[in-house]
């Protein structure tokens, strides 16, 4: 696959992820972890993602250049979550989509799961799913096929 970005906008999905999860004792900022690789692998699944993601990414360079002539990397952290909280009430679907790939590429991480105490991701609505034992299953492996092999 082709990258999507460039280094610039690269740096500036870092510096928008480290401020929607920042680093908080332990715990890594989310772009300084990597999550903006995924996202980036996400929104490069499909022409619609793409443009999102892309054109998410210049609102958020274009109002950081308003605010300060040096762009996004210049702001101080109030100024960018000012910078933010703007896009995300300009631009709604893409700030939604974005926190969402952020909270799941960081809630996933190996590094962020052994810091919470946990040993796999957390499954929906938060249930814990509980080893089965894999002799429940074996009459099922013994028997024979009840549909056709491809």
């Amino acid at each position: 696959m082709p990258e999507l970005l460039g280094p610039a906008e690269r740096a500036l999905l870092r510096l928008v992820l480290n401020r929607l999860v920042p680093a908080d004792g332990p715990f890594p900022a989310a772009g300084s972890l990597g999550v903006g690789m995924g996202v980036e692998q996400l929104a490069g699944n499909t022409p619609a993602a793409r443009r999102l993601l892309v054109e998410g990414l210049r609102q958020i360079a274009m109002a950081g250049e308003q605010a300060h002539p040096e762009g996004f990397a210049a702001l101080t952290d109030d100024q960018r979550d000012a910078v933010l909280e703007r896009v995300e009430r300009e631009h709604p679907a893409f700030f939604e989509t974005l926190v969402r790939q952020t909270y799941a590429g960081y809630y996933s991480d190996a590094s962020v799961l052994k810091l919470l105490g946990e040993d796999a991701p957390p499954q929906p609505r938060g249930h814990r799913v509980d080893p089965m034992p894999l002799g429940l299953v074996e009459r099922v492996r013994r028997s024979a096929f009840t549909y056709r092999q491809p």
